[in-house]
């Protein structure tokens, strides 16, 4: 776990002190475009990254556990998947908080080669009442602010 903290806090910028801003809200925001909720702009949205696991072949029975975990909205059986490789490229699911309070699931393919884009695989807004129980296993000190990531 103490891995995956060190990863999120440099990919987030929260170590680098001169890092342009954050890199990950940066990528949020370049590959959606516009909050899928309130289809404006960013600002007042907040993100969270919820799960991540490794994406290769030989693990391709966990792969299939986790979207079953996410698309059936067993949102305490799909956190459990914190396992990261910066060797192995990953699925990472992050959840988008909207100005409005509405949430949305975003999955994204990320590379372990620097020189790769990462991929959104989808995203997708949850309703109630599944928005509330995701939204109440999510630590309030997870939260960052898309603001200031130079999206629109």
């Amino acid at each position: 776990m103490k891995s995956i903290r060190r990863w999120w806090n440099r990919v987030s910028g929260k170590l680098a002190l001169d890092a342009p801003g954050d890199v990950t809200a940066m990528e949020l925001c370049r590959m959606l475009q516009r909050c899928p909720s309130c289809e404006g702009n960013f600002d007042q949205h907040f993100y969270a990254l919820f799960a991540v696991t490794v994406l290769e072949d030989d693990r391709a029975a966990r792969l299939r556990e986790f979207f079953g975990a996410i698309e059936e909205y067993r949102w305490e059986d799909a956190q459990k998947y914190q396992d990261f490789d910066q060797h192995r490229d990953a699925v990472v699911a992050y959840v988008l908080r909207c100005r409005t309070g509405a949430l949305s699931l975003i999955m994204e393919r990320s590379p372990s080669e620097v020189y790769e884009t990462d991929r959104l695989i989808s995203c997708t807004p949850v309703g109630d009442p599944d928005a509330g129980r995701l939204d109440r296993i999510i630590p309030a000190n997870e939260w960052r602010s898309l603001i200031g990531s130079g999206a629109a």
